[in-house]
């Protein structure tokens, strides 16, 4: 059982034209793998989907 107080974390939230299912934001991560091997960035992203995430940033973005 969760305590009540954290209720509103599981509710929708809009941002402007999406909805998302909840309020939990899983924030950017870089691990390099990428450059090297790009199976590496995609099965991050794989993870990341199934965690049950609201809104996912999936990675950082190069200048």
């Amino acid at each position: 059982m969760r305590d009540p107080r954290y209720d509103i974390l599981f509710e929708p939230m809009k941002i402007g034209p999406v909805t998302a299912k909840n309020r939990f934001y899983q924030v950017p991560h870089c691990n390099g793998g990428g450059y090297r091997d790009p199976s590496a960035a995609a099965e991050m992203r794989r993870m990341k989907s199934e965690g049950g995430w609201g809104v996912i940033f999936t990675e950082q973005t190069e200048m």
